[in-house]
């Protein structure tokens, strides 16, 4: 019976990925799960295999195979191979990093801190990075660490969409700085205080590609929320004893979910009618095998099951199992040749970090 019911988990955890949640939102729950559902029906396929009952390992089997397109959004296998981060003529570095405000938001500030990232940045000399959670004033944008950005990247470009205040004195917003400079730019509201933004970048042999920056909606926890889940984790008695915090938290997940979708199909229609192949990055605020992941990824590669490794984990807290940050890019025109996801203190998500190969000619 318990076989039976994680086969179904699976099955639910599979329609999520293609029932938008903006029509049936308590579906879209299962993808937060997706990765035990799939451990669970591993389990029980090894359990009856290495049993009397052999037939029986044929049910998770099944889910495993019926469900093999979420299955495989999970893990990344690529433990041997190469994984090239040199740095070449013929090779672009692109970083997406959700940065959490570059230390804005610790009370006291410190200074040190924000110095370490600036430092981080230096250090990694992406040719294009993204910066979701930027913060600048509202006085001017260049500021407090714009310029030192540009002047340690030696960027060309720079562009910057503000999409809520911290106060009367600060934007935060998404932040791009680039090597080559932007034609075609754009910024695409996609909700309220939500927007995805747009360039088209010239490359060497006269490739261009038009490259995407999204952050979409939050699942709306609160740090006291975060902090309640992180205490819960080490008293497991915590959500029995306040079942109204826990509906609370299923209710901004089910939100979140259904906003997420609405955004996500604006997203992909915009994406689809580029005359260029893309490159899609930025904090999804969404999980794998998620309506919004499978939506805006389309037939695109994902920079993670290409190159990486493991759960691939980029949100710090809660659970190993949030990769929420991702990078979509077209193959034909772009050939990942490294791919790294450290993790850091600097922030509780960790920098994306992709090494493409410029391909002179399309491939077919």
């Amino acid at each position: 019976m318990v076989n039976v019911l994680a086969a179904i988990w699976l099955a639910l955890c599979a329609l999520a990925a293609i029932v938008s949640p903006a029509r049936f939102s308590w579906l879209a729950l299962f993808s937060l799960t997706t990765p035990f559902a799939v451990a669970a029906n591993v389990f029980f396929m090894f359990l009856w295999l290495f049993s009397s009952r052999k037939f029986r390992s044929v049910l998770s089997l099944s889910a495993l195979l019926v469900s093999y397109k979420v299955v495989i959004t999970i893990l990344g296998f690529n433990y041997f191979g190469e994984n090239d981060m040199v740095r070449r003529p013929s090779t672009i570095k692109i970083i997406s990093w959700n940065a959490h405000g570059l230390g804005i938001f610790n009370r006291p500030q410190n200074k040190e801190f924000n110095k370490r990232i600036l430092e981080y940045l230096k250090e990694e000399n992406a040719d294009i990075l993204c910066i979701p959670e930027f913060s600048v004033t509202k006085s001017n944008i260049m500021k407090p660490n714009a310029e030192k950005i540009i002047d340690n990247g030696h960027y060309i470009d720079y562009r910057f969409n503000p999409d809520n205040s911290l106060n009367n004195k600060v934007y935060l917003g998404t932040a791009v700085f680039s090597k080559y400079p932007f034609r075609n730019y754009e910024s695409h509201q996609l909700a309220e205080l939500i927007y995805m933004m747009q360039g088209d970048i010239e490359l060497p042999a006269g490739k261009i590609i038009r490259v995407f920056f999204v952050h979409l909606t939050t699942f709306g926890l609160s740090d006291k929320d975060k902090e309640y889940i992180d205490d819960a984790k080490q008293n497991r008695t915590m959500f029995e004893d306040d079942l109204q915090v826990s509906k609370s938290f299923v209710e901004k997940f089910r939100n979140a979910y259904a906003k997420r979708a609405v955004e996500a199909e604006k997203a992909a229609r915009i994406i689809e009618a580029s005359p260029y192949p893309v490159v899609i990055c930025g904090d999804l605020n969404d999980l794998p095998g998620s309506y919004t992941y499978t939506r805006l990824r389309g037939k695109l590669n994902d920079a993670f099951l290409d190159k990486g490794r493991g759960l691939g984990r980029t949100y710090n807290r809660i659970s190993p199992t949030l990769r929420i940050d991702h990078f979509f890019y077209d193959a034909k025109a772009l050939k990942l040749v490294g791919f790294d996801c450290p993790t850091t203190a600097l922030s509780d998500h960790n920098p994306i970090i992709t090494n493409f190969e410029i391909n002179p000619k399309p491939r077919n």
